[in-house]
């Protein structure tokens, strides 16, 4: 979507502001140099800042729930990574971007009848509760990739082994990923287990052809 608009000085001082800290060149990680443009890194510091506005709970409701992004997709789809689902509005969302989502959203099962007619309406569950997200905090100290310094409230708790692929939802089975990393994780050639407790990322071939481990040592120092 492209949007434009005129603010007042103050709020664009502030929109500025908050911008700021987020669009500077991200520092080389692991996954190599970053190229991203300045356009590129302020619609990504952009999006980032969207996600800490929704982290913190304090906007106003709609409809008696809080504040959501609305996501439809088939459950066959979604773990077969094919298709695409469909935004409330109406924009359709590749398979993988949902899969990411999906990662710390509230799922909402809903069965559907030969014409499409709701049949069954199930309980909304959250994935990662409070308390597993605070176990993940204490354990990875913030984004777990390599190298990255974002601190936890700027991560997203993923799936090392997708809930749809019939992972669990546990600290065995989570990792904390700053935006950027979570969707490397989801959309390149990186892998990330759980060993002996801790995360370790293994670099897709192109990167390194031996796939050697990787650990993000910042945060193990801290």
């Amino acid at each position: 979507m492209k949007y434009s608009g005129t603010m007042d000085p103050v709020t664009g001082a502030t929109l500025t502001a908050a911008l700021g800290p987020l669009a500077k060149p991200r520092p080389t990680t692991a996954e190599g140099p970053n190229p991203r443009t300045l356009d590129e890194r302020q619609g990504d510091a952009l999006a980032e800042l969207l996600d800490l506005t929704l982290r913190a709970d304090v906007l106003p409701e709609h409809g008696g729930e809080a504040v959501a992004l609305t996501v439809t997709v088939d459950y066959d789809d979604l773990a077969e990574q094919a298709g695409a689902a469909t935004l409330d509005n109406g924009v359709h969302l590749p398979a993988d971007q949902v899969r990411q989502l999906a990662c710390s959203a509230g799922i909402l099962p809903i069965v559907l009848g030969s014409r499409s007619q709701p049949l069954n309406v199930g309980r909304r569950s959250r994935l990662f509760t409070s308390g597993i997200r605070r176990a993940l905090v204490a354990r990875d100290h913030g984004c777990a990739f390599p190298g990255c310094t974002r601190p936890p409230k700027h991560c997203d708790a993923h799936h090392v082994q997708h809930w749809a692929d019939g992972g669990d939802t546990s600290l065995d089975n989570g990792v904390l990923l700053c935006r950027h990393h979570h969707t490397l994780i989801h959309r390149s050639g990186w892998d990330v287990t759980i060993e002996h407790g801790m995360p370790v990322f293994y670099p897709p071939a192109w990167l390194d052809p031996e796939r050697r481990p990787r650990r993000n040592q910042l945060h193990t120092a801290a």
